[in-house]
């Protein structure tokens, strides 16, 4: 017995405006789509519910390709500073929320709306006797009180390598952080199975509640041991219809995998050795091949010596894997095309280039002839446009996030958020690939990489399972695939413009049963 959802605009994404107006569905499967008088005659016995979709538009359920899954469920919990204009009044509310935790934490703060980068000084001014720690908005940069560097165990004269401490015009540590120096914080702030199962929940819960039923994470080296995390999926996913694809950090890929613990669960399976090659723009971290237009005296980070990032990619080699680096600035996916060029991936798989933000056409052209995926973020686009053109300058600014010219290279585009460090809102996706616009009201940043709707709602369904071999029955609108679907008021594919930002999510289906919903389909 199975569900006939009819009178709706049901796109299948398998090739461009192919939409049916009615599917029948049957344990968990789209047996048939079609004309609503034919699929009533031919299942006319097996129609147990009716469900109207009111004209509504109907799209395969969406995959973030790029998120903490566990990081986004803590950040839930924690103070959000990410609209925060007065450092005295984010410091008050988190003095004043407090936590069980021993640390304090504010999430996503944007230095260029408090006016200034934070210092340990202004925190231990409002809060002296616990540690405190603001993340800023790109998680590469974080800023501790006295009291947090004391924990931390930073002085004068510590050496980060792959990092930088901040230091004040006499050349005291000021409290910032940045890129490698952070993997400081994570032990102190790391969780356990019962925390990490609790965060996980908080965030699917959010991620159903705008379409997203799958995704691509890395979490095993920031929240504690990493057998201890996978159990925590294990719970989690046990109760949750919810799909994980699991990359593995560096620091923990030995240890992972000396206990065979990369085994494909029914819910969740591991993917790629996941390192860092720079940091971020808003940090001037992402490593550059000319100097920060902001600053001159800036290129940025290298998170690691080449000879260290060499064997690392050897070490994946060896171990079998496939690579997924980040890579921000031009001059770090340069060092990364190159090692995949001398080491190439295994035949039938591909390796995973992170971000990509920032290519001249000769990195382009490398691309083509390298099997690869690209991890995109387009709603960093809309997020940093103001920023971009601070950082990089009027002319290179057009360098940056060439999605169409990555997408015509043959490399399989992904659309993902990075959240927590931006929202999980697909619609907030779609725009900055279609529109590639601020949020705020902006011209279009070179229109010629635009994607059209088809390629941006693609890169968040199909795409995503083609990265992960779970293709065959995933990812579109078809007979014979997994129910797995969102419903919306309004029709994406009509839609422009900030109407993209306002359609409205009303359901969420895996396998033929809602995990949100909205509002009651007429039935």
């Amino acid at each position: 017995m199975g569900t006939l959802w009819v009178n709706g605009n049901i796109y299948t994404l398998n090739k461009p405006g192919e939409m049916e107006r009615a599917m029948f569905i049957e344990h968990g499967r789209v047996l048939k789509m079609g004309d609503e008088g034919h699929l009533r005659r031919t299942y006319a016995g097996r129609i147990e519910e009716i469900v109207n979709l009111e004209g509504k538009s109907v799209y395969p359920a969406f995959t973030d390709s790029h998120i903490h899954l566990v990081g986004y469920g803590e950040a839930l919990d924690r103070v959000d500073a990410s609209e925060a204009t007065d450092l005295r009044e984010l410091l008050e509310t988190m003095k004043q929320r407090g936590s069980d935790d021993d640390w304090i934490v504010a999430e996503g703060f944007d230095d260029r709306l408090l006016g200034d980068m934070p210092t340990r000084e202004m925190i231990d001014a409002v809060i002296d006797d616990r540690p405190v720690v603001l993340k800023r908005v790109c998680r590469h940069v974080a800023v501790v009180n006295s009291k947090g560097l004391e924990r931390l165990g930073l002085i004068h004269h510590t050496v980060i390598e792959g990092g930088k401490l901040g230091r004040d015009e006499e050349g005291k540590l000021n409290g910032v952080l940045y890129d490698a120096a952070l993997d400081l914080l994570y032990k102190e702030l790391s969780g356990n199975r019962k925390k990490n199962a609790a965060s996980l929940r908080r965030a699917i819960d959010s991620l159903f509640a705008h379409g997203i039923i799958g995704a691509h994470t890395e979490d095993l080296f920031y929240h504690g041991d990493p057998l201890e995390t996978i159990q925590a999926y294990e719970d989690v996913l046990d109760e949750l219809p919810f799909q994980a694809h699991l990359l593995v950090h560096e620091q923990v890929v030995d240890r992972v995998i000396q206990q065979d613990a990369m085994t494909r669960r029914k819910r969740f399976d591991f993917g790629a050795m996941k390192l860092f090659v720079d940091g971020s723009f808003g940090g001037r971290t992402a490593l550059l091949s000319a100097p920060y237009a902001d600053d001159r005296s800036q290129r940025g980070i290298e998170v690691h010596r080449p000879d260290h990032l060499e064997a690392l990619v050897k070490k994946a080699r060896t171990y079998g894997m496939n690579v997924a680096a980040h890579v921000i600035g031009d001059a770090a996916v340069e060092q990364f095309v190159g090692l995949l060029e001398k080491y190439p991936a295994k035949k039938g798989t591909r390796d995973r280039i992170i971000h990509a933000s920032l290519l001249n056409d000769t990195l382009i052209n490398r691309i083509k002839s390298l099997p690869v995926l690209i991890d995109a973020q387009p709603v960093f686009l809309s997020d940093d446009m103001d920023m971009l053109f601070e950082r990089l300058g009027n002319e290179r600014v057009h360098d940056v996030y060439r999605f169409k010219s990555l997408l015509d290279t043959g490399a399989l585009v992904l659309g993902g958020s990075d959240a927590p460090i931006s929202s999980v809102d697909v619609r907030k996706g779609l725009f900055g690939a279609v529109m590639r616009q601020s949020f705020h009201g902006s011209s279009t940043l070179n229109p010629s990489e635009r994607l059209s709707m088809y390629e941006a709602l693609r890169s968040f369904t199909y795409s995503p399972h083609v990265a992960t071999g779970t293709h065959g029955r995933n990812g579109l609108l078809v007979q014979s695939y997994n129910a797995n679907f969102t419903v919306w008021d309004e029709d994406f594919f009509k839609l422009s413009g900030e109407d993209i930002l306002h359609n409205r999510l009303v359901m969420t289906v895996v396998e033929g049963k809602p995990v949100y919903e909205a509002e009651k389909a007429t039935m």
